[in-house]
């Protein structure tokens, strides 16, 4: 990405993602074949990583910035602080790159921000406590790093969060992770039930601890809940239980209530008793299998 861009201080949409090995054949009009996932359209046969760059202290300057879709590329280094002078931003989407460090602190100023896309990086971090500033967050991802720490207070202020994807900070087949005996820690707060809009929580392959609070059954519009490959205990709340009966079924019968509900390595005392799950799943072997 040429830095000649960041002069463009009036920018307010910049989309230049999925670049990274884009599987394309673009024909010209002399009839010579273009094929996207190479170099130079395919005359030399290497592999098309995408735009390279970093989102230094220069990205400060598009203080007119409402979208960014960066995703599917190369992008390096750590995020800089000043991407929160960024106070228009709605949509931040720089998932897929080669992203490391923290997530800066100064993200929790962009008050407009309903997209916050940083799935599949190389962030080694914790969520910034001041999450709950962020009151029109609608999407959070941060799954496909390692992550570590408490999920924060502020977290369940988020009123209009729809989809929380919080899964395979540990322990994960992902090459993005550094640490894979990190992952979010702590236990999930019976305050989740204020999030009434979430339709989607995955917090599979983290070590939250503790049992699953009941006050999830007020989340009525969840459509996707998977809490498998954690250390929770216990009895799946009939408050979830009854979400059976809502969305929480209607994924064309693919299993959207997963739980570590099989016995252990097949012997040993399942850890979550459950008895609406669609999917039970083995916490040894990694097996899940139907149990509707």
């Amino acid at each position: 990405m040429p830095s000649t861009i960041y002069q463009l201080e009036k920018l307010q949409l910049l989309n230049l993602a999925k670049q990274y090995g884009v599987d394309r054949v673009c024909q010209q009009s002399n009839g010579t074949k273009i094929y996207t996932n190479y170099k130079h359209g395919g005359f030399v046969r290497e592999f098309n990583v995408g735009l390279t760059g970093k989102l230094g202290s220069e990205v400060g300057k598009w203080k007119s910035m409402k979208g960014m879709y960066l995703s599917e590329n190369s992008f390096t280094g750590e995020i800089a602080e000043d991407i929160g002078n960024l106070r228009y931003l709605t949509f931040l989407h720089v998932n897929d790159n080669f992203i490391e460090g923290n997530l800066p602190a100064s993200i929790t100023k962009l008050r407009n921000l309903r997209h916050l896309q940083f799935h599949d990086n190389f962030l080694y971090t914790s969520l910034p406590e001041g999450i709950g500033n962020m009151k029109d967050l609608e999407r959070l991802s941060v799954n496909g790093n390692s992550m570590f720490g408490k999920l924060p207070e502020g977290m369940y202020e988020l009123k209009k969060l729809k989809s929380l994807f919080l899964h395979d900070t540990a322990e994960a087949n992902s090459p993005w992770l550094i640490n894979d005996q990190e992952g979010f820690s702590g236990s999930l707060s019976s305050s989740v039930g204020r999030l009434k809009d979430l339709e989607y929580l995955l917090l599979n392959n983290n070590p939250i601890t503790g049992e699953i609070p009941s006050d999830l059954g007020n989340c009525t519009k969840l459509k996707v809940l998977r809490l498998h490959r954690t250390e929770l205990k216990g009895s799946m709340p009939r408050e979830v239980c009854m979400l059976r009966d809502k969305d929480l079924n209607n994924e064309n019968g693919v299993g959207v209530l997963y739980a570590d509900c099989r016995p252990n390595n097949r012997t040993e005392e399942p850890r979550v008793q459950c008895d609406c799950c669609t999917d039970c799943c083995d916490y040894t072997t990694n097996v899940c299998v139907q149990d509707d």
